[in-house]
């Protein structure tokens, strides 16, 4: 692998770089530009060399379209190396019908062609700019010696399309039964089979059992060595079906595709045999259509353009040689009415390096890494330089980390992890668990399980990430989202012991809470709603917790709260649909949320970042390029953006080191923690 670019200082307006892990290079403010195509101006010889390999393992040709971009696009534009992995032919019942024109017959080998033909085009567009960029095509075996078609292209080879080709609706001659990809994941007894799709240089089809398909996954992991490794939701929210919940294109049950469900599952199941340092992110598929848009209107035009890309036109290519030329149906906008597209969602969407001051005054970070929960330590009290990662003992951690300083100094870390993950529903299990430090500064113990809000393994695996407060006597409040789609708490007292889980009520929130102690040490927990921001909080401190209404306008994304020295809270989150930023104050002595009237505007997406700061408070925002950028509020004068480039596996957190200078904290895309300290100008905040 060629070395990184050597890096430098940033100053950002506000505030000046002064020590990194990995510095940042100077960059223009990208909050306002729609994505731009840069792939074009590498040349062929350093493509794919900016040190990230990044794996994209997906059902269906177009998941990643939908589900995965803006951050493919900012994968292309950082000359990442990338190699997009897609199990199923996706030929469905084989029509490829053209809008306004009478349905074809099905055939269903031209309309796995046609989607392949449609992705190298949308990839094409988003690496030249250019649909019609060549690509080189082969096929490669397998160790069992299966083909599989790898697509690159031809001048920028850091970009592959690998086509395992299972068949999306297979049954084995003499066979009638449906051997989809959910049956071949639940019944390890069962076979399927390879489509040949028009066009593709593998010419021959072969059977697939669910430990051949475990096995292929796990042989391209350890063959490309991905830093990243991207996939969809093995866990989707359960969903309800009637006059209000129309069925939409939902498995019975469940707010997504079998398929994208199933291909997760396969992928953690390769994940566990990779060794390889990594970071792991999981994207939401049918879930979008649920819940308000979140992307700005720039980035939905830009998937939207890739859409139509992939969508072609009969006249975009020789159809007989492909099979057709896109996935027609999807082209002219169409992809505006299906949900999907004005949101990318992320399973755990407020996943962040934890970082916050030992009680040695040193940084200190943790982090999910290939299954482990990775920690990291400044060498000395605001020195900016780290250690390596300690990896802590046990696996199978999914990202959403929490940690949490008890009263005497131990660390406290809360996670979700995967209890069991095979065939059936007993079999395929998740509960939340907690490890901490006996003493001060001693090894971890052995993780402990805290189980889930519900013992049906079924409603185990609906189970969000967890977050964790202290109460003003001491007591840990673990706050977790739940099947139902609603906040579970479970409370640890000084004395450690644990409580069982309760179920506060009130509305559905989205994946994502936020909870926070306020000055007087009462407890509130915040999640994102259909129609606003739920609050819940304690009247007092060591009081039950309530649903306090909010009257907020209705939320994209998850909300983040801070609670402020002087006992007010800060909430900032993105607006539905437009995804405009919005600041609002709660009083120290109660009341209405008031308006903070800060006009930050519609670009970006995610969660945000808040944190307090001599004079004000440091707001970090991904932004539409995929980097941080900051505004620091409170301070008098109106808000100005400033901008770290580097892209963001989650969301990003900020603390405050030991020179008490504000510190942003990400976890990259090379599977490595990345920080910026930074030095106040005294006459600026």
């Amino acid at each position: 692998m060629p070395p990184l670019p050597a890096r430098r200082a940033l100053a950002v307006g506000l505030l000046a770089l002064t020590a990194a892990i990995s510095g940042c290079t100077p960059g223009p403010s990208s909050l306002a530009a729609a994505p731009v195509n840069k792939r074009g101006t590498v040349q062929a010889a350093q493509d794919g060399a900016s040190g990230v390999r990044v794996m994209q393992i997906v059902a269906h040709p177009d998941d990643d379209l939908y589900f995965m971009n803006p951050e493919l696009q900012q994968s292309i534009d950082a000359n990442d190396q990338l190699v997009s992995v897609y199990v199923t032919s996706g030929e469905a019942e084989g029509v490829n019908k053209v809008p306004g024109r009478k349905a074809p017959k099905p055939n269903v080998a031209d309309y796995a062609g046609a989607r392949r033909q449609g992705l190298r085009q949308a990839y094409a567009l988003m690496a030249t700019g250019d649909t019609k960029a060549p690509w080189t095509r082969q096929a490669t075996a397998l160790p069992d010696g299966t083909p599989v078609e790898v697509d690159a292209l031809s001048n920028h080879p850091g970009i592959r399309l690998v086509f395992l080709g299972v068949a999306q609706h297979a049954a084995l001659p003499g066979r009638a039964a449906n051997r989809d990809l959910q049956r071949l994941w639940n019944d390890p007894r069962i076979l399927t089979r390879t489509l040949v799709g028009t066009g593709s240089p593998v010419q021959a089809s072969h059977k697939v059992s669910r430990g051949g398909l475990i096995d292929a996954l796990t042989y391209l992991l350890n063959s490309y060595r991905p830093t990243l490794v991207r996939t969809m939701d093995p866990d989707p929210d359960m969903q309800i079906r009637d006059a209000k919940h129309r069925a939409h294109h939902d498995q019975r049950g469940y707010s997504d595709h079998p398929d994208h469900t199933a291909t997760a599952l396969f992928t953690y199941a390769a994940l566990q045999r990779y060794r390889a340092p990594h970071a792991v992110t999981a994207f939401r598929g049918y879930y979008n259509e649920r819940w308000p848009q979140a992307l700005p209107a720039q980035l939905v035009r830009h998937k939207a353009d890739v859409l139509n890309a992939y969508g072609g036109s009969p006249k975009g290519c020789d159809a007989k040689l492909f099979g057709g030329c896109g996935d027609y149906d999807v082209g002219r906008d169409r992809s505006y009415g299906t949900g999907w597209l004005q949101r990318t969602s992320l399973r755990y969407p407020t996943a962040a390096p934890q970082l916050r001051q030992a009680p040695d005054g040193r940084l200190t970070a943790f982090a999910v890494l290939g299954g482990q929960a990775a920690m990291w330590q400044e060498t000395a009290r605001g020195s900016g330089q780290w250690t390596a990662p300690k990896l802590l003992p046990g696996t199978g951690l999914l990202p959403g980390l929490t940690a949490s300083l008890t009263k005497d100094g131990r660390w406290q870390l809360f996670a979700e992890r995967v209890v069991a993950l095979g065939p059936g529903p007993g079999n395929n299990r998740r509960e939340i668990v907690t490890t901490e430090q006996p003493r001060k500064g001693a090894q971890f113990r052995a993780w402990s399980s805290l189980g889930a809000p519900d013992r049906d393994p079924d409603h185990g695996r609906r189970v969000g990430g967890p977050v964790v407060t202290r109460g003003a006597d001491g007591t840990t409040w673990l706050f977790v989202r739940n099947w139902a789609k609603a906040v579970s708490v479970r409370k640890q007292a000084p004395n450690g012991t644990w409580s069982d889980w309760t179920n506060l009520g009130g509305g559905e929130v989205q994946e994502g809470l936020s909870a926070v102690t306020d000055a007087k040490g009462a407890v509130h927990v915040f999640g994102a709603g259909h129609l606003t921001v739920h609050h819940w909080a304690q009247q007092g401190p060591n009081g039950p917790l309530v649903l306090v209404p909010t009257g907020l306008p209705a939320p994209a994304d998850p909300p983040t709260a801070l609670a402020r020295p002087d006992g007010s809270l800060l909430l900032a989150y993105r607006e539905a649909r437009t995804a405009r930023l919005l600041v609002r104050a709660l009083p120290a002595g109660g009341g209405a949320w008031r308006d903070e009237h800060i006009d930050l505007g519609s670009r970006g997406y995610g969660p945000l970042a808040l944190h307090s700061i001599p004079g004000g408070v440091l707001l970090a925002a991904r932004n539409n390029d995929g980097g941080t950028s900051l505004a620091t509020l409170g301070t008098g004068r109106a808000p100005q953006w400033s901008t770290v480039p580097g892209a963001v596996v989650g969301a990003a957190s900020l603390a405050t080191d030991a020179a008490n200078r504000p510190v942003l904290a990400r976890l990259a895309p090379d599977a490595t923690l990345h920080t910026s300290a930074y030095a106040v100008d005294d006459h600026r905040l």
